[in-house]
């Protein structure tokens, strides 16, 4: 830094550094709102984890043969719909 005549904390009157202190002041309140915005998204993502390791440990909790029989017979019980609709010519299917 310089030598000035001025000691450390005493502000400089010349119209120079008004400038600069205002193009500082509008960088600091940039700062400020990215650091905001950066809070919120950090927010977010915890509380997207939090979601995601609910769902893990109920879908731990889901395992088993009653889960696999009760989810199989769905599928089984669906196709033999679809079937019978293919036969009865309702549907999309070809």
């Amino acid at each position: 830094m310089p030598e000035t005549n001025y000691p450390l904390g005493d502000p400089i009157y010349r119209g120079e550094f008004a400038m600069v202190e205002g193009r500082l002041r509008v960088v600091e309140r940039d700062l400020a709102l990215t650091q905001a915005d950066h809070l919120e998204a950090k927010a977010d993502v915890a509380s997207i984890k939090t979601g995601i390791a609910t769902i893990q440990a109920e879908l731990k909790t889901m395992r088993g043969w009653r889960q696999f029989l009760i989810t199989g017979g769905i599928g089984v019980g669906w196709g033999v719909v679809q079937g019978v609709l293919h036969l009865l010519g309702w549907g999309t299917a070809p």
